[in-house]
């Protein structure tokens, strides 16, 4: 039986995470707390417009990026869009799109507008499209850190429901092979995430194979996520490869597992990168250019994968101290399924995610 503490926890950090909308303008973004609202091109430009800050917050001004404004040769009747001049590298720019627009095809759109287009929004990071569609300005939740009580309380739930389950115990649910638990109201770090999986009998999750990881896939796509999530690969020293934590096999790399990055400058591709125990080979002379690349990029310790909304869930390298939630795979083996159990895809219509 649930115990009756942990019902009310999870009722309270259901409360805690549900967020209010912000009635800004939409050429305004709420500020993350309060009614207050900024222009969107104030947003992450060195001065605090929000009185809590916000706006210059690093998590939000890592991702938010505007494009550059480029020419255009004629005034093509876009409401309030200016003509202006810049001088760039010597270059004397007639007609600009104004400040906070952005050229694409050949219309000059507003931010708010580049996020409703298709071929706009492919140049934005999907999470500041997000927030400047909900007109808020969205940080991780902070504090729940998994105190005490509450991995206590959780570890006594999946606990009590080992030895009682035809499935997977309380919290866990299945999914292709693996009992995994999205944890989403959490936001912490990597060695948090993983410490709090070990509590409740896990570990971050990891992928045998590409049919494990679309699984995962279909099944978050379906329960129409948009938290981040912590998941058990790394850089180790002690391989000198991305690992995987559980059992420090290497992690595979390139495609369709790592996600692609918009880097905004054309780098000469290099062959692909197969050797995990190795640095990316170089660019072939002649080579192509292209304006992204794909992830992993960093090869050292204190970078840790995630599957991020932003990169439509494709694995990514992230810093291991930034917050995410855990994403945790049960690894308790003494206790697992019974010889010949029957393996039930899960049902998307309620998932039993935290």
């Amino acid at each position: 039986m649930v115990p009756a503490r942990l019902v009310k926890l999870l009722v309270l950090s259901a409360l805690l995470f549900a967020g209010a909308e912000a009635s800004c303008l939409h050429t305004e973004i709420g500020c993350n707390r309060g009614s207050q609202c900024i222009s969107i091109t104030n947003v992450c430009n060195s001065v605090k417009e929000c009185s809590d800050g916000s706006d210059e917050d690093p998590f939000i001004c890592e991702f938010w990026r505007i494009p550059d404004r480029r020419p255009v040769t004629r005034n093509i009747g876009i409401p309030d869009r200016r003509p202006v001049t810049r001088n760039i590298d010597g270059w004397n720019l007639q007609n600009d799109c104004s400040e906070g627009y952005m050229y694409c095809g050949s219309t000059c759109y507003s931010i708010y507008q580049a996020c409703s287009n298709s071929e706009c929004s492919s140049r934005l990071s999907s999470r500041m499209c997000e927030m400047i569609t909900q007109r808020k300005l969205d940080l991780p939740v902070k504090g729940t850190n998994m105190t005490h009580e509450m991995v206590t309380l959780l570890a006594s739930a999946v606990n009590i429901t080992l030895n009682n389950r035809k499935e997977c115990p309380m919290l866990y649910t299945r999914i292709g092979d693996y009992c995994l638990a999205l944890f989403s109201p959490a936001k912490v770090s990597w060695p948090e995430a993983r410490q709090f999986c070990r509590s409740i009998y896990g570990d971050l999750s990891k992928f045998e194979d590409f049919r494990d990881f679309g699984l995962l896939l279909q099944y978050m796509r379906a329960a129409k996520l948009t938290t981040d999530y912590w998941i058990g690969g790394r850089f180790d020293l002690d391989t000198n490869a991305w690992s995987w934590t559980v059992d420090d096999s290497t992690m595979p790399l390139g495609s369709p597992y790592w996600a692609e990055r918009y880097i905004g400058t054309c780098t000469r591709r290099p062959p692909p990168h197969t050797d995990p125990f190795s640095n990316p080979p170089a660019a072939l002379p002649g080579a192509a250019c292209y304006q992204y690349t794909q992830a992993p990029k960093n090869r050292q310790q204190g970078w840790c994968s995630a599957l991020t909304y932003e990169h439509f869930y494709y694995i990514n390298d992230e810093i291991c101290q930034e917050e995410r939630s855990p994403l945790c795979m049960l690894v308790d083996t003494e206790k697992d399924l019974p010889e010949g159990e029957p393996k039930v895809e899960p049902d998307p219509k309620s998932p039993p995610q935290l």
